[in-house]
């Protein structure tokens, strides 16, 4: 499965993107999706989904890694667009800013791939 992303000019990333697909469920208005992620950093997570909600709606993501789900709560930064299977698709960032999102994604994300 190819994926590409518009790229960020350089020095505006505050973390690098780990490529990772990881079951994910958005809630947000009283909606639920069952997402997939696209990447992974230690502020935020990249993902496809319609209907897209508004940048600034604050939001619910639960992240399952291993059967195992993790709850954070953060905010919808952007809309962008990138190639899933050479389908252009809408995709979101969302932002994290707790520390116990920052430990997930050291502990579930960046270990685990160097293990």
């Amino acid at each position: 499965m190819k994926k590409s992303h518009q790229q960020e000019p350089p020095g505006k990333r505050q973390s690098p993107r780990y490529d990772r697909s990881l079951r994910a469920i958005l809630e947000y208005n009283s909606k639920v999706y069952e997402i997939k992620t696209i990447n992974i950093s230690q502020h935020g997570v990249l993902f496809p989904t319609r209907p897209a909600p508004e940048i600034g709606t604050e939001a619910k993501l639960t992240l399952i890694v291993g059967g195992e789900p993790s709850f954070f709560q953060g905010v919808v930064k952007r809309h962008a667009r990138c190639f899933t299977d050479g389908v252009e698709t809408l995709v979101i960032g969302m932002e994290f800013l707790s520390r116990e999102y920052q430990k997930f994604v050291q502990d579930k994300i960046i270990i685990a791939s160097v293990e």
